[in-house]
């Protein structure tokens, strides 16, 4: 009798792992190799568009962790290779304080290896970048905090826009209009865990885009707010290096393990079962590391795109603040090129994206792309115009009001159109 019990718990275990994996497993071996090849191809239809503007386009990342926050362990030798692997030229952190008196700039700020680095806060649902030496004190009630912040020329985004806010505050710059973190909250742990088991090593970029869902929500709140005063959009990498498992040597000798959100684990001594596990540390004298989100895949998931002068802190924040970005699935395609502009009735360009235009200064609402897409074009939060075929280009010469034109590029994958870039809008008045 006890055997055939044993026989039976044995095969609803070996059942139970068979369904639990075998969705990972087809990934690997079928899904994540076609993406792959139909990524590659649609890379292969890259096309440099002419110039436009004497702007500058620059790739980075507006909301980053490092060891300032208490859950992180990034530091330069993890993130300065990932952003110049992902083509990262500047990255604005937005580090948790370590208390409610909060000194800037402190952590991470200059260039590093040609990137630009300048240090900020991620607090009671704020992004922050001072921009100057300050002391922000969290003890006080979130506006009086966003008015100090904004009187000393500091620069203050709505975070975690799943979230409530004061939605009316009108210190408050801009906002994430896609946020990683965000995405990720309405996921399955466990089948999550066991993709990245099968195919974290090889398609970890693939696991990470398996828990994509199109923040409608929050893209229509972006649309609302900018129909009463001007709201600037960016995407959140909020990539801390920190849903992964690692070891280190302790200076006795013993091994400490650190799990997610930089929490320690365990501390143990070094034995025969074990030892085999470690390796050679490595910069951050990790001797084992089992990876699910790193900054590599972080910076190359979501990009920013700032039109500059110059890859420096004045410029870009100056830009920032204008909204002359856009973000893109750079894990689908390179963005770098895209242009939103509108043309007058001499077609000469009267603005581009985060302009304010007069409604007769606008024959045609236009954009060009490095990669071919669908265009469609909001405004105000409807949709207007979709195009009905993938395109390089777009032009609409139909009348326009006054209001916020904005414009998305959808690209194929799997069958079905996935958003692509976001722009911020055009404000004609």
């Amino acid at each position: 009798m006890l055997k055939y019990l044993l026989l039976a718990v044995s095969g609803f275990f070996l059942i139970t792992l068979f369904g639990l994996f075998t969705p990972a497993v087809w990934h690997h071996w079928v899904t994540y190799p076609r993406l792959e090849k139909q990524v590659n191809e649609f890379q292969k239809l890259r096309k440099e568009p002419a110039p436009l503007t004497k702007l500058h386009t620059y790739r980075g990342a507006l909301h980053v962790h490092s060891y300032w926050s208490h859950d992180s362990e990034g530091t330069l030798y993890d993130i300065i290779p990932a952003a110049k692997s992902a083509g990262v030229e500047f990255i604005f952190l937005t580090d948790h304080p370590r208390g409610n008196i909060d000194t800037l700039p402190r952590g991470y700020k200059g260039y590093y290896d040609g990137v630009l680095i300048e240090p900020g806060s991620e607090k009671q649902g704020f992004d922050t970048w001072s921009l100057d030496s300050v002391i922000i004190n969290w003890n006080l009630d979130k506006d009086s905090i966003a008015k100090n912040i904004v009187s000393q020329g500091g620069i203050i985004f709505y975070a975690h826009t799943e979230e409530p806010h004061n939605w009316g505050n009108p210190d408050f710059q801009g906002m994430e209009i896609y946020n990683f973190h965000t995405d990720t909250k309405d996921e399955s742990l466990t089948p999550q865990i066991i993709n990245f088991i099968v195919n974290g090593n090889k398609y970890r970029h693939w696991a990470l885009r398996e828990m994509f869902d199109e923040q409608t929500s929050i893209l229509a709140l972006w649309d609302s707010l900018n129909t009463k005063r001007k709201i600037v959009g960016f995407s959140a990498e909020d990539t801390h290096e920190n849903q992964n498992i690692r070891a280190r040597y302790l200076k006795d000798g013993r091994v400490e393990w650190v799990g997610p959100n930089a929490n320690v684990i365990d501390t143990m001594d070094v034995k025969f079962w074990n030892k085999w596990l470690f390796q050679q540390p490595d910069a951050n004298g990790w001797v084992f590391k089992w990876m699910i989100d790193t900054y590599k895949e972080g910076f190359n998931y979501i990009t920013n795109y700032i039109l500059a002068d110059t890859l420096s802190v004045p410029s870009l924040t100056h830009h920032l603040l204008k909204g002359h970005l856009y973000s893109a699935f750079k894990s689908l395609g390179d963005a770098k090129g895209f242009m939103y502009y509108s043309e007058n009735q001499v077609d000469s360009i009267s603005g581009i994206l985060g302009d304010s235009v007069k409604m007769d200064q606008v024959k045609t609402l236009n954009a060009v792309s490095p990669l071919p897409g669908q265009f469609r074009l909001i405004h105000d939060g409807k949709t207007v115009n979709v195009t009905t075929s993938d395109n390089y280009q777009y032009a609409w010469s139909e009348p326009v009001e006054k209001g916020a034109y904005r414009i998305e590029m959808h690209i194929k994958l799997k069958g079905k159109y996935v958003p692509w870039i976001y722009s911020n809008p055009i404000y004609i008045y």
